[in-house]
């Protein structure tokens, strides 16, 4: 209750806009996969979807050439809430068909918004990446080659994007 300027008092009513009966949309969660061809970056990046979002198959070249993205169907349930997964596939860090430094400036001018956009079409966005996932062969060890290329990489895109 407040009191008027004669006072006499009222009662003053404040209400909060109405709610809507819709959630608020899933926060987006994006991840970059990446690794030497022939690692299973595209088989990683379709089990961590659920479906077959990416071409994946055993080839001595490389079957992805260009950064390509793609969102999980439905939105993840977490206990901080719920979010929709992006995940990124790119081309191999060491390919032997193409050069590494033209793949590395490919992949930081794509998260960049440069090259490609959310979903690899023609609208240019910045990707804001929460995840970098090194995909790593079990059938060999971590090489100098790939550990070059990371650090290049890194060059590229600047530090303040692995933190």
């Amino acid at each position: 209750m407040c009191a008027s300027a004669e006072g006499s008092s009222r009662s003053e009513t404040f209400s909060a806009p109405p709610m809507s009966d819709s959630p608020p949309p899933p926060q987006r969660l994006t991840v970059v996969l990446l690794g030497q061809t022939g690692n299973g970056k595209s088989a990683t990046g379709n089990a961590l979807l659920g479906r077959n979002a990416f071409v994946a198959k055993r080839s001595f070249s490389s079957v992805t050439e260009r950064c390509d993205a793609h969102v999980s169907d439905g939105s993840i349930h977490h206990d901080n809430g719920d979010f929709e997964l992006c995940v990124i596939d790119t081309p191999g860090t060491c390919d032997s068909g193409a050069l590494l430094e033209d793949n590395l400036v490919h992949i930081s001018k794509y998260l960049r918004g440069e090259e490609g956009g959310e979903t690899g079409g023609d609208e240019k966005k910045q990707h804001h990446v929460h995840a970098f996932i090194l995909v790593l062969s079990a059938a060999s060890r971590f090489t100098q080659e790939e550990a070059i290329a990371l650090e290049r990489l890194v060059g590229r895109i600047g530090e303040k994007a692995l933190r």
